[in-house]
């Protein structure tokens, strides 16, 4: 075990300060004695050093500037700061904080491009010359997407730079217009935000085409309390809104344009996911209510966080734009302690250990790290959980609790300092060694959770060590071999890896009515493994490292028929000797406008939308804030289309809808059997 101490020093962005790292417990030095060990240092204490700037400005004819700004924004500060030049157009900046900064001059509509990366060590001196030129202006109007009357005082702020560390920031007049002149960089980063909309942004504009219009949607709320067991106010309550599927990045005004428009644009089906995304979050008062805005359309959970009761979530919630729903209550419940210690295998506690605590309702981990004598606790724990240590260089441990009626609940996580190391070596099937192969090896036991990877050596050996005690999963990779995996490994010896040389299949996708190559198709192979590849701008495309065997090949495009053939891999004669398929020939399809109402003829948002018989859900795409919906590739015929959302039900169209390649059929409704409100 390492003795307690401290690791300090200087990473790019800064400095960095890992205290106590592994140790037990140390008796601290009384008065008159001399301490054991070294002294802990605190990153206030870290002296960096400091640098200077210094130079001149000069305006386009190469005249002396005065009253250039000057700004840094990187490691050693942030938001931005400046300095302005003098009448002879020179500055001097001191005692600026070592550190990597990006630097930017300007002095209204005259700016300079900015200097990325710059580098300054402590002690350094560095001097400009900077000439300023005219940039060019970002205008545009900010408007209501429902009603297209202007928004007045919308805040729009512009980013620049790699990171967006410089901002400039402006308001929108009486009209909803704004004007930010000065700009440089061939792109720039838009973000708008007003008082009761939804928030847009990062927006790309560009000075080919300076002018923009940004349309806002009308943002939703959703208000209530958080209550415990008794219906007493619970404070402090951290409120986070999920959002479900896919939210709109931008809510959209008509069904022919997006968000941020110059003009009409396709219309555009979104994908399917029934992921969660996290929105936004408050804190409870001592009411227990509490208040989440500028929420975009769209279905949301509600979840409730505190230290002393276990986590409470709402079910599914629909927002319509600019709607409020202010009659949520969640009712919290007290919880137990989860506390234990981590322990080296002397039983000695280890002081700033990471401990993970994972539960089924928290979509994030909880985290704390081991007191002096290696102890840590978590409050308002319920349920089955696993708690699990994770030291810096050691495999981690983990155990799962159940925690049941006690009011306190321990554990005691110990780490084991017994390492092991697993070695071998790659060959292909002629027995030679592979050089330069991926070996990632995982722990298969689930209380030492841990994964080490390593390459092998020329002549194919290889080791990895710090490993906790066997069995082992690994997986070998290579790019002119097909993947490896060995499911179980006991043995920690003379283990070898034989790797297949994969088979590089090439092919090119066509459009059947123009003859030309189709970029943008999903190639898919299921088989002994499951690959992707896209068609590049020509319509080829290339598959590398696929075992041999059959496989069934699919080719997808939004806009066309997918098409699917059967495709046996053979080995090669020579390694990456590739194999050629015949060309794929894809018919263009129709697309199916239209409109998804439930029970009571109210647009439904958010639900999924096919076509077929049965009906094709994983072609599925989702109506908007309008219960307006796309379908496009929808093979030429009679088809029928059909709908679901979890509250409103699932049905289908009246009757079948005549899809014609390349056309458009519009007007079309789906009326589900339920209303989309509770």
């Amino acid at each position: 075990m390492r003795v307690a101490g401290a690791i300090t020093g200087l990473l790019v962005l800064g400095t960095f300060v890992i205290p106590s790292t592994y140790g037990p417990k140390r008796e601290t030095a009384s008065a008159g004695r001399e301490a054991v060990g070294p002294r802990i240092v605190s990153s206030k204490e870290l002296d960096v050093g400091s640098a200077t700037l210094s130079g001149r400005i000069y305006d386009e004819r190469g005249g002396p500037l005065e009253g250039a700004s000057v700004s840094l924004a990187g490691s050693g500060f942030w938001p931005a700061r400046s300095v302005q030049s003098g009448a002879d157009g020179r500055f001097h900046w001191s005692d600026i904080p070592a550190g990597i900064y990006e630097l930017r001059v300007s002095k209204g509509a005259l700016v300079a491009r900015a200097v990325e990366g710059l580098i300054l060590d402590p002690g350094a001196k560095r001097a400009f010359g900077v000439q300023l030129v005219p940039g060019w202006t970002v205008a545009g109007q900010v408007i209501d997407a429902q009603t297209g009357r202007p928004i007045v005082d919308a805040e729009i702020t512009v980013a620049s730079g790699v990171l967006g560390l410089h901002t400039r920031s402006a308001r929108s007049d009486g009209h909803g217009r704004f004007e930010l002149a000065g700009v440089v960089g061939d792109e720039q980063s838009l973000y708008v935000e007003a008082d009761g909309y939804v928030t847009a942004g990062p927006l790309r504009q560009g000075a080919s085409d300076p002018s923009i219009t940004v349309r806002l949607g009308q943002a939703s709320t959703i208000e209530g309390r958080i209550v415990d067991e008794r219906g007493l106010p619970v404070e402090a309550v951290l409120v986070r809104a999920f959002g479900e599927g896919e939210l709109r990045g931008a809510t959209l005004g008509k069904s022919e344009s997006l968000g941020v428009t110059s003009g009409p644009v396709p219309a555009i089906s979104a994908g399917t996911s029934g992921a969660l995304a996290y929105v936004s979050q408050v804190e409870t008062g001592r009411d227990g209510r509490f208040r989440l805005t500028n929420l975009r359309p769209g279905p949301y959970r509600i979840v409730a966080s505190h230290e002393d009761f276990a986590p409470a979530e709402s079910k599914s919630h629909q927002l319509r734009a600019g709607a409020s729903r202010g009659d949520l209550e969640l009712v919290m419940i007290a919880g137990a302690e989860l506390a234990g210690r981590v322990v080296d295998e002397r039983g000695d506690g280890l002081e700033g250990i990471p401990v993970e605590l994972r539960d089924g309702t928290e979509g994030v981990p909880r985290m704390s790290v081991t007191t002096t004598d290696g102890s840590f606790s978590f409050r308002g724990v319920r349920g089955e959980v696993s708690v699990t240590a994770l030291p810096y260089d050691l495999p981690p441990v983990r155990e799962d609790v159940a925690m049941g009626e006690d009011a306190l609940v321990t554990v005691e996580l110990a780490l084991s300092s017994t390492l092991y190391t697993l070695r071998g070596r790659v060959v292909d099937e002629g027995g030679f060694g592979v050089g330069g192969a991926l070996i990632s090896v995982s722990s298969m036991r689930a209380r030492t959770p841990v994964r080490r990877s390593a390459k092998s050596d020329p002549d194919g050996t290889f080791s990895v060590p710090a490993l906790p005690e066997p069995p082992f999963a690994l997986d070998a990779a290579h790019p002119a071999f097909s993947s490896t995996q060995i499911s179980s490994i006991d043995s920690i010896e003379d283990v070898r890896v034989v790797m297949s040389a994969g088979v590089t299949l090439l092919g090119e996708v066509l459009d059947d009515w123009t003859n030309e190559g189709l970029p943008g198709v999903r190639v898919r192979l299921e088989g002994p493994a499951q690959l992707e590849s896209k068609t590049r701008s020509d319509g080829t495309f290339v598959v590398r490292r696929a075992p041999t065997g059959t496989y069934e090949v699919s080719f997808s495009h939004q806009d066309y028929e997918t098409q699917t053939q059967r495709v046996v891999l053979e080995p090669p004669r020579y390694v990456d000797h590739p194999q050629e398929l015949d060309r794929v020939r894809l018919q263009p399809g129709g697309s199916i406008e239209g409109q998804v109402l439930d029970a009571y003829n109210e647009a439904v948002p958010t639900a999924e939308v096919t076509w077929g018989d049965p009906p094709l859900w994983q072609r599925a795409s989702r109506s908007d804030a309008d219960g307006r919906f796309v379908l496009r590739g929808v093979p030429a015929g009679a088809v029928w289309i059909w709908a679901r959302h979890p509250v409103a039900g699932e049905d289908s169209s009246d009757s079948t809808i005549v899809v014609r390649p390349v056309e458009t059929s519009t007007g079309n409704f789906i009326r589900l059997p339920e209303s989309v409100t509770e």
